[in-house]
């Protein structure tokens, strides 16, 4: 009877305890968060359980077995033909043959400037630079006239479909312009080791896993021995900054429509050290290249249309420095006029993309 009245009594307790226990057994069975074991990533950081994920680390698709040497025709005309220049085999797959195309086209082009020299002999070499995302050709040609000239060029595609790749395609939109900026700038700096008698282009260049490499014929951008000239980018020094959203600066339409950016921002992007003083009147912001501000570039008060350069003089902006959603804004072109190595362009939806190279 005791026991009895014991048991009626500690029912209800009884059925919690079971059905807290079952739950228990359940939620171990199917997974601790979820009826499939997955957790949300919150829990597995709050749970201290989350699993290093390896990286996927991709395999090149390009090998040496795809390409092999060619022998050129002995002669053409009055120009004897000699070395080898490349020839991609069936291996690399059904564009095998269009490739071979691209590289005799290449060739021809080579042996007619040879031509129009009058050269005597053109001797071909080539070289095989490859990358996961690009496999880059470069042609070379010696042509020997009354002197010898070396000329360049490349071939550039994708070893997935093996179509033919620009700069743009290869390494992004915006790359073509820093790279000229960067070769105005590198000539400028040199003018008793280059020179350039025509304007150079960029169609000749090739990739690695480091580096983005232009390559000029001689006379277009040369040393004053005659060599070709070349121009290497450190891979990781070009930086794509955030893109800058609509909201984030402002159009004034009083001043022929000019974007005013934070200035901050891009130019701690950039590498620089940027810091807005907004309790001194007037207002400023300071940018300098180091830790130590030992080296402080230039001063930009607010409201007032210039800004200075090393302690030393002025110089004009386009508008003046404004204060803008907590951030100072300052015309775009200031970049332009401070940092040689910036480009951007703005893309159809307001978007404000900075590319810089870093150099150090």
């Amino acid at each position: 009877m005791g026991f009895a009245k014991i048991c009626k009594q500690g029912t209800p307790i009884s059925l919690a305890l079971l059905f807290a226990l079952a739950m228990t057994v359940f939620v171990y069975a199917n997974g601790v968060n979820g009826i499939n074991g997955a957790n949300t990533v919150d829990d597995e950081y709050e749970n201290g359980i989350v699993t290093p994920q390896e990286p996927i680390v991709e395999e090149p698709l390009w090998n040496d077995d795809m390409i092999a040497d060619r022998n050129p025709t002995r002669r053409v005309q009055h120009v004897t033909l000699r070395g080898v220049f490349p020839d991609i085999q069936p291996a690399f797959g059904p564009a095998y043959e269009a490739l071979n195309e691209h590289i005799s086209t290449a060739a021809s082009a080579m042996i007619e400037n040879a031509l129009r020299l009058r050269a005597r002999t053109v001797t071909f070499s080539y070289e095989v630079h490859a990358t996961v995302d690009v496999v880059s050709i470069v042609m070379n040609a010696s042509i020997a006239a009354v002197t010898t000239r070396e000329t360049v060029k490349s071939i550039n595609f994708s070893p997935r479909t093996g179509e033919l790749l620009n700069l743009e395609e290869a390494m992004g939109f915006n790359v073509a312009p820093l790279a000229e900026r960067i070769l105005t700038e590198w000539m400028r700096d040199n003018p008793e080791r280059y020179y350039s008698a025509l304007t150079a282009p960029l169609s000749s260049f090739y990739l690695t896993e480091t580096r983005l490499v232009f390559l000029f014929d001689e006379f277009q951008i040369s040393t004053v021995a005659g060599s070709p000239g070349r121009l290497e980018l450190t891979r990781a020094h070009i930086m794509a900054l955030p893109p800058i959203a609509p909201a984030q600066y402002k159009i004034l339409e009083d001043v022929y429509n000019i974007k005013m950016v934070p200035v901050g921002v891009i130019a701690r992007y950039m590498g620089y050290n940027a810091q807005s003083q907004l309790y001194l009147s007037p207002r400023r912001v300071h940018i300098w290249r180091d830790d130590t501000r030992a080296h402080l570039m230039m001063t930009l008060i607010l409201g007032e249309n210039s800004y200075d350069w090393e302690g030393n003089f002025q110089r004009p902006l386009e508008a003046a420095p404004i204060l803008y959603n907590g951030r100072t804004l300052i015309p775009i072109t200031f970049f332009d006029q401070i940092m040689p190595r910036t480009t951007y362009h703005v893309d159809e939806y307001g978007y404000i993309h900075f590319l810089a190279y870093r150099s150090r």
